[in-house]
């Protein structure tokens, strides 16, 4: 996890690091290929758990609704696909593009218990038709770890890219330490069926309407996070 000074110091450079990632296999290993979505992986040295890479060819929305929804809704719709999910809150506010977010999980099985995650999301524009937003877990005093949960530390990054039909492509980055005694081995092992599973949902959330046809979590259950 990274502290606001990590941030503020090496911000420009997580971008382009993450940019590369996204935009080049170079260095990756392919590791499934199912309906359409590609699954890469790869290890890193300060972390047991592997980064992977997936891209959705097309999804059915432009990529600016696609930017809207994983940066600035993503607490309201994130229900839709993962299923764990409970709620979370913007924290803060720093700049345009820059925010920080609370999101809580509860995977209800047993003998696991609760995650939450804090991270700071920062976005760009590359051009006309491509956004990129890089997210990182993040260390705030005044934001301590509630009682019976363990904090995920997430490194993640997402590209908006149109298509010229009008869709977009999602190409997407994710790392995630679970925290306590979850074995990486094991999250490596299974993060590709889950995640293939995830972005199906993804995609039928927009073939489907988006937000235009989909319901808000509720507001009382976002906002009871802040009150414990």
């Amino acid at each position: 996890m990274i502290t606001l000074r990590d941030w503020e110091l090496n911000k420009e450079k997580w971008l382009d690091q993450d940019l590369a990632l996204m935009q080049s296999d170079e260095g990756w290993r392919e590791r499934t290929q199912k309906k359409g979505i590609k699954i890469w992986q790869r290890p890193f040295q300060d972390d047991k758990n592997d980064l992977f890479k997936w891209r959705i060819p097309k999804v059915e929305a432009v990529h600016s609704e696609v930017f809207d929804v994983f940066v600035n809704k993503m607490i309201d719709y994130h229900h839709y696909w993962t299923a764990e999910y409970t709620g979370g809150f913007l924290v803060k506010e720093l700049e345009e593009n820059v925010q920080i977010i609370y999101q809580q999980f509860n995977p209800g099985i047993p003998f696991i218990c609760k995650r939450d995650l804090l991270y700071i999301q920062w976005s760009r524009k590359i051009d006309e038709t491509t956004w990129q937003t890089s997210f990182k877990s993040i260390i705030l005093d005044e934001m301590p770890v509630p009682k019976d949960f363990k904090r995920i530390d997430w490194w993640g990054g997402h590209l908006f890219e149109a298509n010229k039909d009008g869709s977009s492509q999602l190409v997407l980055i994710d790392r995630e330490n679970q925290g306590g005694s979850f074995p990486a081995t094991i999250m490596n092992m299974i993060m590709p069926q889950y995640l293939t599973k995830q972005f199906e949902c993804i995609k039928t959330f927009f073939k489907n309407g988006g937000v235009n046809t989909h319901h808000k979590l509720s507001d009382a259950k976002n906002s009871a996070l802040k009150l414990k």
